[in-house]
């Protein structure tokens, strides 16, 4: 999800999974990371509403779409604020794909996380 005049401006991201539907918020006001989960439809949005428009964001998830989350986890930072979430999709028996959405500034920001190799 998106403000309709800056589609780059990522609010809220929803996963489909067989489940139910996983939704990362972030709040505007603490710039910290709410997640959702409803095993019937997408949650309802807690504190953008009508003020956003759908995005899809395919091109950022390289052949992901319909893959099952192995793991997810809500990180909290060294000043004790959950501000970031990280999911691990599994693209293949062996191979997974890790994205990080971290909330700054009252928006979203995807990373990709790799593998480091280990010394």
């Amino acid at each position: 999800m998106t403000l309709p005049d800056d589609p780059a401006w990522l609010l809220a991201v929803q996963f489909g999974f067989a489940e139910g539907c996983l939704q990362i918020e972030v709040d505007p006001g603490t710039d910290t990371i709410e997640v959702s989960f409803d095993p019937s439809r997408p949650p309802p949005l807690r504190h953008w509403g009508s003020a956003v428009m759908p995005r899809q964001m395919n091109q950022h998830y390289g052949g992901l779409v319909g893959q099952d989350a192995s793991w997810w986890w809500i990180l909290r930072n060294q000043q004790q604020y959950e501000d970031a979430f990280q999911i691990e999709l599994s693209t293949s028996a062996s191979m997974t794909t890790t994205l990080q959405y971290l909330a700054m500034a009252s928006r979203l920001y995807l990373r990709h996380v790799k593998e480091a190799p280990m010394p």
